[in-house]
């Protein structure tokens, strides 16, 4: 009996060692760490002028703070439209009166309606606002992230992206390799969401998200971040109207419409993207400057 209550005894402690370098791994990584800037403005709250919604498009795709402007980019990676009012009406108490509201679509607007992962919400909304969410993983996420499988497997999949082959590389053959696979996904995505009438769903949440705007009185606008050129040859105009811009129609919502997505200024500038469909920095910079002219312009907010 004492024997086996030593080897029970070892077999933690050896659990415990490999436990505890994968946690903090976990909590170092950057899909870990992806919603810091929602947990920084979280723990110190401050009025702003500009709050944006989306995906990881938007995410790279707006910094205002250079131009004097109080921003709040409440966008997550493949961020499903659902949880994007979600944040908002979570977050929008921190929006000056009239403030704008930046509704960013993309090419997954009407098709996605998965949370592929869950816990990059669960320090930033409350548990009841987030779909299936278990107890257990909801407690734990903040101290013990490597208790999820699911957390430790996007933390090591975001660290070993460098040692993919050269064909899976984002710029191999001048990114279309990259953006031939993203067609691909979307693609399949979108025919499943049809088949689920999942655009229809969507199509409602971004109509409750334009209505939400106006009754807070909030200035509201869409607009669709700019990509390479190599990914616009296949998310050409065409392939964007079946996906997006068909719906955005169907609504007619009345608010104004940036599409930058095919901008002379960014498609063939292969130094102003991380990657095909997201900006680097340089691009960011430049992106946040244009949209901050055009919201002078619409007269939705003062400028010098």
């Amino acid at each position: 009996m004492k024997r086996l209550g030593i080897k029970i005894v070892v077999v933690l402690l050896v659990i415990i060692a490999i436990f505890i370098p994968v946690n903090d791994f976990v909590k170092e990584s950057w899909e870990y760490n992806n919603n810091r800037s929602i947990l920084a403005f979280k723990e110190d709250p401050q009025p702003v002028d500009i709050l944006n919604l989306g995906t990881s498009h938007a995410m790279y795709g707006y910094s205002f703070k250079s131009l004097g402007v109080s921003h709040l980019d409440l966008a997550l990676p493949s961020q499903p439209i659902a949880y994007d009012l979600k944040l908002l009406q979570a977050y929008d108490e921190h929006l000056k009166p009239g403030g704008v509201v930046i509704v960013s679509l993309s090419q997954i607007t009407f098709s996605n309606s998965y949370v592929g992962r869950k816990e990059i919400y669960y320090r930033v909304l409350e548990r009841e606002d987030i779909e299936s969410a278990s107890l257990f993983q909801y407690y734990t996420h903040e101290r013990f992230p490597a208790l999820n499988s699911g957390s430790v497997y996007a933390a090591i999949s975001r660290e070993i992206r460098d040692f993919r082959f050269d064909a899976h590389k984002p710029w191999e053959n001048g990114g279309l390799n990259y953006s031939e696979r993203k067609f691909e996904e979307v693609t399949a995505q979108y025919e499943n969401a049809v088949n689920n009438h999942e655009i229809e769903e969507n199509m409602a949440h971004l109509q409750d998200i334009i209505d939400y705007c106006k009754q807070q009185g909030y200035r509201v606008v869409l607009a669709m971040e700019p990509v390479h050129a190599s990914y616009h040859a296949y998310f050409d105009e065409g392939v964007m109207e079946r996906l997006v811009f068909q719906h955005v129609e169907k609504l007619d919502l009345d608010v104004p419409f940036l599409n930058y997505m095919g901008d002379e200024r960014f498609i063939h500038e292969q130094s102003f993207f991380h990657n095909p469909d997201h900006l680097n920095g340089k691009g960011r910079k430049l992106l946040s400057s244009l949209v901050y002219e055009d919201l002078k312009r619409l007269g939705y907010i003062e400028g010098e």
